[in-house]
């Protein structure tokens, strides 16, 4: 630990910034923080880890003024069995390909006068640290998330025979009444055990804002495990055969539920562990698994596993994060940015777990589960960084009013 005042750094902060030499120092120096000083690293990064490409990897785009990656697609295959005169089915070789656009990811400008920063005790680099970084990182979580939540939607919608991003009726809805009662397959989605033993029961509009939400059981992970290998409880659906679910990324409230997971399913040994120090094991069910603490993102009751980075997308980044401070008179401002591309190439590679018995699907009429969907994908953007204290309402104790 420094034992340099914060208010003394916070002066040779503002001094450094009155040169162009001290700015460039700056800069670097938060391009340390940036790279190496985490609050909470990104989930994404654990299951797409990042890639660095240069301009040279990429090309322009036709349609729009943005840089692209093109991403090739290894192409299927099979043999065949023939006879000794027999002649193999003739194939012209093809490899499909899709673009990858980029888009920067940047924090907030933050400003403020150099007389006023003086009088903070908080030093600047705290700042850097705890705000920047860590809004970046959100957003590229989020990003994931619509990414993979659509991938998920994408391959239900098509086994059920309809149309990805159009609206639909109520009775097509992936909510557990329809599964039970209406026949819905079970592909690029499941169900939760608890979850289908309470479903909507008054109509179908009914079960798609149904607030009933479970705890994951040891079931619940191995049939989302077996989404991948094919093998529905309900329905049929060929997509994702021969794939294997690689690992699965939870909250931290779910987590919680293997705690409590009982002594037919854990064992001897385990339970007495967990009694001690919690699940304190790398794998669950031999599939590896990823927590997060931002349920603002990932909220609890959705789980979703993954087959490997090679089977299923990847995290390319262009530039990585920069930091940018200045001066201007007696005002200091600072911000970071990075430029990244993130794709999921193969749908079938990401499958997930619904803990809830609602729908949250677009739907002909959205009303009947604006409540789910609200409460279980992530928040908006500009509703990120929700503070937890009340400093500001005045809700600070003890108070004078308390004696």
């Amino acid at each position: 630990m420094s034992s340099v005042p914060s208010d003394v750094l916070n002066e040779l902060f503002v001094s450094k910034l009155d040169t162009e030499a001290g700015k460039e120092k700056i800069a670097a120096l938060g391009g340390d923080y940036i790279r190496d000083r985490l609050r909470e690293e990104s989930f994404a990064r654990k299951v797409l880890p990042p890639k660095t490409v240069s301009r040279s990897d990429l090309q322009v785009s036709v349609n729009h003024d943005t840089l692209v990656k093109i991403v090739e697609v290894e192409p299927t295959s099979r043999a065949m069995s023939m006879s000794f005169r027999g002649q193999p089915t003739v194939r012209y070789y093809t490899g499909p390909r899709f673009e990858v656009p980029f888009h920067t990811v940047g924090s907030q400008r933050f400003e403020q006068t150099e007389q006023e920063l003086m009088a903070y005790v908080m030093p600047i680099t705290q700042i850097i640290k705890r705000n920047i970084v860590n809004d970046i990182q959100e957003i590229e979580d989020r990003v994931f998330l619509t990414h993979i939540e659509s991938a998920c939607q994408s391959l239900q919608q098509e086994a059920q025979g309809l149309v990805f991003g159009a609206t639909y009726a109520d009775n097509a809805s992936f909510t557990a009444r329809n599964i039970g009662t209406n026949g819905i397959p079970t592909v690029g989605k499941v169900k939760g055990t608890l979850a289908l033993a309470n479903p909507g029961v008054v109509s179908d509009a009914a079960s798609n804002d149904e607030p009933f939400i479970g705890a994951v059981d040891k079931d619940d992970l191995i049939r989302l495990f077996q989404l991948f290998t094919g093998s529905q409880a309900v329905g049929a659906g060929t997509r994702g055969s021969r794939m294997r679910c690689d690992q699965f990324l939870l909250t931290d409230t779910d987590f919680e539920d293997i705690n409590a997971w009982l002594h037919q399913d854990l064992g001897d040994k385990i339970i007495g562990e967990n009694v001690v120090d919690g699940y304190k094991h790398s794998t669950v069910i031999g599939r590896k698994f990823v927590r997060t603490l931002k349920t603002d993102l990932l909220r609890p009751g959705n789980i979703y596993a993954f087959a490997a980075p090679e089977y299923l997308g990847g995290f390319l980044l262009l530039n990585k994060t920069k930091f940018y401070a200045d001066k201007e008179r007696n005002r200091i401002s600072f911000e970071a940015w990075e430029d990244i591309g993130m794709y999921i190439g193969n749908v079938a590679g990401v499958r997930k777990l619904e803990l809830y018995s609602g729908s949250v699907e677009p739907l002909t009429t959205p009303a009947n589960n604006e409540d789910t969907r609200s409460d279980r994908l992530p928040v908006a953007e500009e509703d990120l960084g929700a503070r937890n204290h009340l400093v500001d309402e005045g809700q600070t104790f003890p108070q004078v009013t308390q004696f």
